[in-house]
């Protein structure tokens, strides 16, 4: 079998994913924040960053994992790469723009960060012949 062809019969469902989480990660970045900041001490110090991170692994991962529609498995990564970093930069562009939230630099490093841990995490399971077949990657 060549890795780098895709199995994409029926690509409608994980399309449907890629659209929610976008949706859900453009409403998590977009609302207004509570009033009351949560402290800064300890390891929770920077909770923010983590949580960017987070949402950005898992944004890089569903954007692969979403691209059924291509035949190639490079063209569904090269696709995840570019709707990540679009979504990454456009994010913290409109919070810089909203009064209500603030776009951060700091914050573009940890999107980043997870976009490509995301990445890295779909490039090792779906290179392992045995788990691309079984999660269907």
């Amino acid at each position: 079998m060549n890795p780098d062809r895709t199995d994409n019969k029926d690509p409608k469902w994980t399309i449907a994913v890629l659209v929610l989480w976008t949706l859900v990660l453009l409403f998590l970045l977009t609302v207004p924040m509570a009033e009351t900041p949560l402290p800064r001490t300890g390891i929770f110090r920077y909770w923010d960053k983590m949580a960017h991170v987070g949402l950005f692994a898992v944004t890089g991962f569903v954007s692969v994992f979403g691209a059924r529609f291509f035949h190639t498995f490079s063209s569904r990564l090269l696709f995840g790469l570019f709707l990540s970093l679009l979504l990454a930069f456009g994010t913290e562009f409109v919070q810089s723009v909203l009064t209500y939230r603030s776009g951060d630099v700091y914050d573009l490093m940890a999107d980043l960060l997870g976009i490509f841990m995301g990445l890295f995490v779909y490039l090792a399971l779906y290179l392992h012949e045995g788990l691309r077949s079984r999660l269907r990657l």
